[in-house]
């Protein structure tokens, strides 16, 4: 679940007891638009920090910090290119005794958040580059 949906989440059951214990409309509006500003600056904080590890990993001295995150995106995109492409066309072709990697369970949101730090650090690469 991501940051924001896990606000989505929260924000109902609040205003539910906001609108219980607030009678005032105006009242209630102003302390629901306050939680949510915290909690959007609080995921603000979250995003900062993640994308500070990545960067500090991009920069980093040895060849293993720089390169992990590229090597298990490769690794998963190997895993998926095995099992939806190259399966499924060697069995069109009547080849039957293919293995089929298992795709471990958290690997699509692995997988989202390495992408979103690797476009995070290129990023930030390339704007270094275009300031020096």
């Amino acid at each position: 679940m991501s940051f924001l949906a896990f606000i989505q989440s929260a924000l109902s059951p609040i205003s539910n007891l906001i609108s219980e214990a607030i009678p005032d409309a105006d009242k209630r509006l102003e302390l629901e638009v306050g939680i949510r500003e915290a909690l959007m600056a609080q995921e603000s904080t979250f995003v900062q920090a993640s994308r500070d590890v990545v960067v500090a990993e991009a920069q980093g001295e040895s060849w293993l910090q720089r390169t992990w995150r590229p090597l298990l995106m490769l690794t998963f995109g190997a895993i998926i290119a095995n099992n939806y492409i190259l399966i499924p066309w060697l069995m069109a072709f009547g080849v039957s005794t293919v293995a089929v990697l298992e795709m471990p369970a958290g690997l699509w949101a692995l997988l989202t958040t390495g992408l979103g730090g690797y476009i995070v650090a290129r990023t930030v690469e390339k704007v270094n580059d275009a300031d020096e």
